[in-house]
C-alpha cells in the first residue's frame, strides 16, 4: 500500500512529545512491513519529522488571519497529497478547515479519533466549540473507516452504517522498553503528567491531596503555578511543560505514576493515555481512576485502580497512600503487560483494516 498519514495542527510540542513518538513509531513499523508511507503535517511550526513533508503556516497573527493561513497551508498540502497518489489516506482527526473535504476524494479516508472531540474543542472557547461542533461532520461523513482508542469513544462519533469502524487502543514499541533503577526516595513520589486546560487530568485534586497528605511527594508536569489558582504546598513539584527526556528523568525519581484523575468531567469512564504507557515503559507502578482498555482487566499488584467520581482521591486517600509506600522500592512487571500493549501487534491490526477498507471502496 501507498499511505498518506495526515497531521491537521497538532501543537509542535505534542509532536516532539508522546503523540510525535507514536506516530513516528507507526512509520517505521508501517514501512517494516514493506509499505510506502509519508507523513504530511499541517503545522503552526516545524517539527521534528526532517523527512517527512511539513506544510508550516503563520499562527502567530489574529484569529481570522491565522485560520486564512491554516486555509492556504492545507491547499498546498491536498496538492501534494493528490500528486502522491496514495492508495489510502490515514487523518488523523483534527479541526476543520477549508478545503479540508477535498481530501476524501483522493483516496479512501480513514480517520483516528483520539478523544471526544466535542468536549476537546469546547474547552477551547466558544468559537472553537461551535466551529468543530458545525463542521465535524464534512470530516466523519465522507469518511470510508473510523480507528477509536477506546470502545467507548466509537458511540459518541456520527458514523453512518457503511463506515467501517474497530477499535485499537494505544500501545508502545516493546523494544525500546526501558526499567529503570529503582528511586531512593525518603518519601513516595506520586508524578503526574498532563497539560494545561484539561480539567479531566485531575491535577487539582492531586495537590488538594498533597496538602492533607504531607508525608507524600508530588510531581505535576505539564503544568506551571500560572496555570493555576490554587496555592501549592511545599510537598508539590509544578515542572511546567517538559520534553520527553526531562519526563524520563522525573519518572526515574518516580515511585507511583498516576493516570488521569478525573475522566469523568468529560462524561467518560474509558481511556488509554500515552502517558500511562510511557510510564509503563519505564516499569513505573500506577494509579488508575478510568477503566484502562488495556490494563485495568490485569489485576497486578504494581497498579491501584480507584473510581472514577469527583472524591476519589478523598475517598481513597489511605487506600492510595498505602500503595505508594508499599511501591518503593519496586518496579511493574513488563512482561506481564506487554503482550497487551505491543505496539507491533496493534499495527498489524491497522493495516488489515486498511485492506478491509480499501476492498470495501474498490
Amino acid at each position: 500500500m501507498r499511505i498518506a498519514y495526515i497531521t491537521i495542527h497538532i501543537a509542535p510540542e505534542l509532536m516532539r512529545g508522546g503523540v510525535g513518538k507514536k506516530i513516528k513509531t507507526q512509520l517505521d513499523l508501517w514501512r517494516k512491513a514493506g509499505h510506502e508511507v509519508t507523513l504530511f503535517s499541517l503545522t503552526p511550526d516545524v517539527i521534528p519529522f526532517p523527512e517527512e513533508r511539513q506544510f508550516v503556516f503563520d499562527a502567530k497573527t489574529s484569529l481570522l488571519k491565522r485560520e486564512s493561513n491554516r486555509a492556504s497551508g492545507l491547499r498546498r498540502m491536498l496538492d501534494d497529497i493528490h500528486k502522491y497518489k496514495p492508495d489510502v489516506i490515514y487523518l488523523r482527526f483534527g479541526l476543520y478547515s477549508y478545503p479540508l473535504h477535498r481530501l476524501f476524494k483522493i483516496a479512501p479516508t480513514i480517520l483516528e479519533v483520539n478523544s471526544d472531540d466535542r468536549v476537546e474543542y469546547s474547552t477551547r472557547g466558544k468559537f472553537f466549540y461551535w466551529l468543530n461542533r458545525l463542521t465535524r461532520g464534512l470530516t466523519f461523513g465522507p469518511a470510508a473507516g473510523v480507528i477509536a482508542p477506546t470502545r467507548e469513544l466509537t458511540r459518541i462519533y456520527p458514523l453512518k452504517k457503511n463506515q467501517a469502524v474497530t477499535v485499537i487502543s494505544n500501545g508502545v514499541d516493546v523494544d525500546t522498553v526501558e526499567i529503570l533503577p529503582l528511586p531512593k526516595n525518603d518519601k513516595p513520589v506520586l508524578t503526574l503528567v498532563g497539560s494545561p486546560g484539561m480539567n479531566w487530568h485531575g491535577m487539582d485534586k492531586l495537590i488538594r491531596f498533597a496538602q492533607t497528605n504531607p508525608g507524600v511527594v508530588v510531581n505535576i508536569v505539564g503544568y506551571s503555578a500560572k496555570d493555576i489558582d490554587m496555592t501549592i504546598p511545599a510537598n508539590v513539584t509544578m515542572h511546567g511543560y517538559l520534553s520527553y527526556a526531562q519526563i524520563r528523568d522525573v519518572l526515574a525519581k518516580t515511585d507511583v505514576a498516576c493516570g488521569t484523575l478525573a475522566l469523568h468531567r468529560k462524561n467518560m469512564q474509558e481511556a488509554c493515555p500515552l502517558k500511562v504507557r510511557e510510564a509503563v515503559l519505564y516499569g513505573v507502578p500506577l494509579i488508575l481512576a478510568y477503566y484502562d482498555t488495556d490494563l485495568s482487566d490485569l489485576k497486578l499488584p504494581t497498579i491501584l485502580q480507584i473510581p472514577n467520581t469527583e472524591d476519589n482521591l478523598t475517598t481513597h486517600a489511605e487506600q492510595i497512600r498505602e500503595f505508594a509506600f508499599a511501591m518503593m522500592g519496586k518496579r511493574l512487571d513488563f512482561n506481564a503487560v506487554a503482550p497487551h500493549l505491543d505496539q507491533r501487534k496493534k499495527e498489524e491490526v491497522r493495516l488489515a483494516f486498511f485492506e478491509k477498507v480499501m476492498a470495501g471502496n474498490r
